[in-house]
C-alpha cells in the first residue's frame, strides 16, 4: 500500500531547486561578462560634419577649404587632417565615380566631399568652395552645402548656390565652435583660404600632392576612355 501511495515530491523539489539555481548561476555570469551599460557611462562626443554636394553627372571638380584654430593650414586635398578636421574623400567630379571590384567596373553617380571634425576646439571656423577644375563648359554647376551639429544633431545651414568658372572661390558662413563643442554663432566671412599654407609644409610638398592629384584625374579619365 505505501508503494501504492509513493510520492517523488521529494526528489522532483530537489531537481528544480538545483535547475533554479543553475539559472541563476548562468544569469550572473552573462551580467558580469556584459554589464549593463548606464547613460552615465556613455561619454559625449562633439562631432560637426560640412557636406559639398554638387551635379552628380557633373565632370566638374569642386574642393572644400576649411580652417579654424591651432591649425597650420586649412583641410583640403592638399592636407586631408588638420587639428580636429578630417576630409573624408577629395571628390574629382565624374572621373573618381569609377571603381573595379573583382574585375567589374561600377559607376557611382555622386559628386560629394565631407569634412568630418572629431573633437572639440573651441573658436571659428572658415569655409571656401574652390573650383579646381571647370571641364562641363560653360554651364553653371549647381552646389549645396550643409553644415550639421551632430551631437546634438542639428542642421545648422542648407545652402545653395551655383559656379561658372576655373578657379572661382565662394566664401561660406563660418561657424563659432565654443567649450562644450556646440556651434554657438554662424558669421559672415570674406577670408580667402585656398592658397594659405603652412610654413612647414610649403614648396615641394604642396607641389608633390598636387602633382599626383593631377596624375590620379589623368588616369581616372584614361580609363573611362578605355
Amino acid at each position: 500500500m505505501s508503494q501504492r501511495y509513493g510520492s517523488n515530491l521529494s526528489f522532483n523539489d530537489l531537481l528544480f531547486n538545483a535547475l533554479l539555481g543553475f539559472v541563476v548561476l548562468f544569469v550572473l555570469a552573462l551580467l558580469l561578462i556584459n554589464p549593463i551599460t548606464k547613460k552615465a557611462d556613455i561619454p559625449s562626443k562633439a562631432e560637426i560634419m560640412f557636406i559639398l554636394e554638387w551635379d552628380a553627372e557633373s565632370s566638374d571638380d569642386l574642393d572644400t577649404w576649411i580652417l579654424g584654430p591651432m591649425m597650420g593650414m586649412p583641410v583640403s586635398f592638399q592636407n586631408k587632417t588638420s587639428g580636429y578636421m578630417h576630409l573624408d574623400r577629395d571628390d574629382l567630379g565624374r572621373q573618381s565615380d569609377t571603381i573595379v571590384v573583382n574585375g567589374v567596373r561600377t559607376v557611382i553617380k555622386i559628386n560629394r566631399e565631407v569634412v568630418t571634425m572629431r573633437g572639440i576646439l573651441a573658436g571659428d571656423y572658415y569655409i571656401n568652395i574652390h573650383v579646381y577644375n571647370k571641364r562641363g563648359g560653360d554651364a553653371p554647376t549647381k552646389y549645396t552645402v550643409t553644415l550639421l551639429d551632430v551631437n546634438p544633431y542639428k542642421e545648422v545651414y542648407v545652402m545653395q548656390g551655383e559656379v561658372s568658372r576655373r578657379g572661382e572661390i565662394v566664401k561660406l558662413p563660418g561657424f563659432t565652435v565654443n567649450e562644450e563643442g556646440e556651434i554657438t554663432d554662424v558669421f559672415t566671412s570674406d577670408k580667402l583660404l585656398p592658397g594659405v599654407r603652412n610654413q612647414q609644409t610649403e614648396g615641394q610638398g604642396i607641389a608633390s600632392e598636387t602633382a599626383a592629384r593631377n596624375q590620379a584625374t589623368e588616369t581616372s579619365i584614361d580609363s573611362l576612355g578605355n
